[in-house]
C-alpha cells in the first residue's frame, strides 16, 4: 500500500508485497486490477494521503468545494453526505466555505482518527458505507459527495448501487472524484498504478457504470487533468458514442509501448546523474512510493525523499525503506538532483527550494 508510511527502516523493507494485473474492458474501457484482494488491503493510523502542504492542491480542493455549494441554490440550507472523508478535512472545508449554510454534515470513514475536532453540525461514523448506513442519513441531505474512494473498491457497481439507493429525489446530487486513466494512459504515468487503486476510470466507464443505476452525470476534468469531477443525478443517461471507447483503448495501447520507453530513459538518467551527486524525490505518496520501487528493481536507488507532511517526516517508504525528510533536512546542494512527482507541484517546488538556501540542485519533474 503505497501511502502507508512505517515507523523503522526495517518495518518498511519488511512490508507486505502484491501483484498488479491491470485489466481494460473492451467495451465499457473500465480499468482494473485483475489480482487485486481485499485481504492485502488494511486502512488503519499508518494510511496518510495527505497532501495538504500543497497550496496548489488546496487550491484545488476549495474549488470542489465550491462547486458542492453552489450545486443548491443560495436560498436552501445545505445538508451534506460525504462517503469516504478520511479525516473529514474536505467536510470541514465545505462547512466553512458555506459561511453557515450547511446545516448537518455526516460523513462515512472507516480510517477516522477523530483527533481534529469537527464542526457543531457534523458526525462520522467509522465505518465503511454499505446498504446498511443509508439509514443513517438524514432524510433532508440534498448533496452527497465521494471523494478518492471508489477507486479504492474492488465492486464498484456495488458501491455505485448503494449511492443510488441513497439519491432518493431528484434534488439531490452527487459529487464524484477519482483519477482519470486517460490521463495516466496518455502521459505514460506508468507510476501511477498502484494496489489500492484497484478501479479506476475513464469518462465513459464511469458514466456508463452510473447510468446503469438510473443516474446521469456530467464528467469534466480537474487537478491538471489527472483526476476526473463527475456531477451526477437522477434521470436517463445520454448515450455515449462508440469512438469514446475505441479512443480509450487506442490510448491504452500507446501506453503499453510508452511506459516501457520511459522506464527505460528513467534508468538511464538516474545511472548517468548518481556519478554527479545524489538524486532523490519530492513527494511520497503514490507516485514516489512506486517509481522508487520501479527504479528499485531496474537498479537505481534513490538517495533521499522529501515530503511536506510533518506526519510522515522521519517515516519511511513501504519496500525501499527510504527515509521521508523535510525539505531543510535534507541538506541540498548544487550536485543533486530533485525529481518531482506530480507535475502539478512543480513551480511551488521551485520556490520553495529557491527560498530554503543558495543551492541550486537540478530540478526535474515526471
Amino acid at each position: 500500500m503505497q501511502n502507508t508510511t512505517l515507523p523503522s527502516r526495517q518495518a518498511a523493507l519488511d512490508f507486505p508485497k502484491a501483484s498488479l494485473a491491470m485489466a481494460q474492458c473492451a467495451t465499457c474501457s473500465f480499468v482494473w486490477n485483475d489480482a487485486f484482494s481485499d485481504d492485502l488491503i488494511q486502512y488503519d493510523e499508518t494510511y496518510n494521503n495527505d497532501v495538504l502542504g500543497s497550496a496548489f492542491y488546496r487550491a484545488h480542493l476549495e474549488a470542489r468545494a465550491d462547486d458542492v455549494i453552489a450545486a443548491i441554490p443560495g436560498d436552501t440550507p445545505i445538508h451534506y453526505v460525504e462517503i469516504g472523508c478520511g479525516e473529514a478535512d474536505f467536510l470541514r472545508l465545505v462547512v466553512e466555505r458555506s459561511e453557515g449554510r450547511v446545516h448537518s454534515a455526516v460523513g462515512f470513514d472507516p480510517s477516522f482518527s477523530g483527533k481534529t475536532p469537527l464542526p457543531a453540525c457534523a458526525v462520522v461514523h467509522r465505518e465503511f458505507f454499505t446498504s446498511d448506513s443509508i439509514s443513517k442519513i438524514s432524510r433532508d441531505a440534498n448533496i452527497f459527495c465521494s471523494r478518492h474512494t471508489i477507486e479504492h473498491i474492488a465492486e464498484p457497481r456495488q458501491f455505485t448501487e448503494c449511492l443510488s439507493n441513497a439519491l432518493r429525489r431528484d434534488d439531490q446530487v452527487l459529487f464524484i472524484e477519482t483519477p482519470s486513466v486517460d490521463w495516466i494512459f496518455e502521459n505514460a504515468a506508468f507510476y501511477d498504478f498502484f494496489f489500492e487503486h484497484c478501479s479506476l476510470f475513464t469518462p465513459h466507464a464511469l458514466r456508463s457504470m452510473f447510468g446503469q443505476h438510473g443516474l446521469k452525470g456530467e464528467v469534466r476534468a480537474v487537478y491538471g487533468a489527472q483526476y476526473l469531477w463527475a456531477e451526477i443525478r437522477k434521470g436517463a443517461a445520454t448515450p455515449d458514442s462508440p469512438s469514446d471507447v475505441e479512443q480509450a483503448i487506442a490510448r491504452q495501447s500507446r501506453y503499453v509501448e510508452e511506459a516501457g520507453r520511459l522506464i527505460d530513459t528513467w534508468t538511464r538518467t538516474l545511472q548517468n546523474r548518481t556519478s554527479n551527486g545524489r538524486i532523490g524525490i519530492w513527494g511520497t505518496a503514490s507516485k514516489g512510493v512506486t517509481f522508487a520501487l520501479i527504479m528499485r528493481q531496474a537498479g537505481q536507488e534513490i538517495g533521499f525523499a522529501i515530503d511536506l507532511n510533518r506526519q510522515k517526516q522521519g517515516c519511511f517508504m513501504p519496500l525501499t525503506g527510504i527515509e521521508i525528510q523535510a525539505p531543510d533536512a535534507v541538506g541540498l546542494t548544487d550536485d543533486d538532483t530533485v525529481i518531482v512527482m506530480n507535475p502539478n507541484y512543480l513551480d511551488e517546488i521551485r520556490h520553495d527550494i529557491a527560498g530554503m538556501s543558495a543551492t541550486k540542485p537540478r530540478i526535474v519533474c515526471l
